[in-house]
């Protein structure tokens, strides 16, 4: 075997979920080794900002990604789609880490709010083998252990459960001056990348549809900007596809886009619907949300998705309804796509009078089958 010395240390994208408040913030700036996030109050305690920091941590370069508010429960609709769009097209096209951060405390109804709304959108086995728990204000635990604290509440253990058992805690007050011992945040962040390396050798780095879908649009349009500086182009190519896919995103709501990040399976195949609408479709497939939005994107035919995708499972129940009710003429046209959009564009064109009557028929017939299964 040759000398491994040398060897760089892969870089990693972590992704920080939580709501205000828990110091997802500030947990940011402890793994990082730096107070590069900006942490501020606010009377209401819901402050939307989207934030991107990155640094060499233990010899690699660390980028985290501080989602806004994800799970708040009552977060600014419109400023906080924004936002997490920002972070949807920051994470494209993969991710190595979910870090979802909660707050060591007395665990209140608010938090088990909070925590209900976590364990519903985290269905995806998938996606839960690439998160963990980060706990933070570990000071609050005195002489406890996580385990000891979770004890007494089935909910924060079946979270860390779901997620395999990974768990760290650190504390952004105290903890930063201790260099040894497990109430050294130094320590913790070791471990925490440690898990982290771990996770990805398993389960090698998280994507789906939305964020390929996402990377694939940034590509195409830094090919449109060559004349800007290489160092900037993916930069300006972010910012084009954060605008044009906002405009489309009118109905989706923030809860949906979470959703889509973390591979929730309606969810994402709506989102994805959605954002590759085209007309006469897209005014349509815009004012749909939940699984209406993601059945609307097959509409009269409900073909099209590649087999085994999250998309083609969720659009496979359209297809017995959009065979009956679009006609043969959107039928055979879907038949012949090979794109979801693609489908929704030949299938609406031959046949967008029942495609419009579909969609209602569809959103109803999909929310039903989910409802029987949950």
């Amino acid at each position: 075997m040759g000398c491994t010395c040398n060897v760089s240390l892969p870089e990693r994208k972590i992704v920080l979920l939580g709501k205000t408040g828990d110091g997802k913030s500030s947990a940011g700036n402890t793994i990082l080794g730096e107070n590069v996030f900006t942490t501020k109050a606010s009377a209401s305690n819901v402050i939307v900002e989207y934030q991107k920091r990155e640094r060499k941590v233990h010899g690699r370069k660390i980028t985290v990604i501080d989602t806004p508010g994800a799970f708040d429960t009552d977060c600014n609709e419109e400023e906080t789609k924004s936002e997490i769009l920002k972070a949807l097209i920051d994470c494209a096209p993969e991710v190595d880490a979910f870090i979802m951060v909660l707050k060591v405390g007395r665990y209140t109804e608010h938090e088990n709010e909070v925590v209900q709304k976590i364990l519903n959108t985290f269905k995806d086995e998938h996606v839960l083998k690439h998160t963990m728990i980060l706990f933070t204000f570990g000071e609050q635990l005195e002489s406890k252990t996580t385990e000891e604290f979770m004890k007494d509440c089935s909910q924060l253990q079946e979270l860390v459960d779901k997620c395999g058992g990974r768990c760290h805690v650190i504390d952004n007050k105290y903890w930063n001056k201790r260099k040894r011992g497990n109430k050294s945040n130094k320590v913790q962040v070791k471990n925490l990348l440690k898990t982290i390396d771990k996770m990805v050798k398993e389960n090698v780095c998280y994507s789906n549809e939305l964020l390929q879908m996402l990377e694939k649009e940034i590509q195409e349009e830094i090919k449109k900007n060559k004349n800007v500086p290489p160092e900037e182009q993916r930069e300006r190519a972010k910012e084009i596809v954060h605008d044009k896919f906002l405009k489309q995103l009118v109905g989706a709501s923030t809860g949906a886009l979470i959703g889509a990040l973390l591979g929730a399976g309606v969810a994402l195949a709506s989102i994805v619907a959605v954002l590759q609408a085209i007309h006469p479709l897209k005014a349509l497939a815009v004012g749909v949300s939940g699984a209406g939005a993601a059945a609307g994107g097959a509409v009269a035919g409900g073909a099209g998705a590649p087999a085994g995708t999250t998309s083609a499972r969720v659009l496979k129940v359209a297809a017995v309804i959009g065979a009956a009710g679009g006609g043969i003429t959107g039928w055979k046209a879907a038949e012949e796509a090979d794109s979801v959009s693609d489908a929704m564009n030949k299938a609406a064109t031959a046949n967008y009078e029942n495609a419009t009557a579909l969609v209602e028929k569809i959103q109803d017939f999909v929310t039903l089958s989910l409802n029987k299964k949950t």
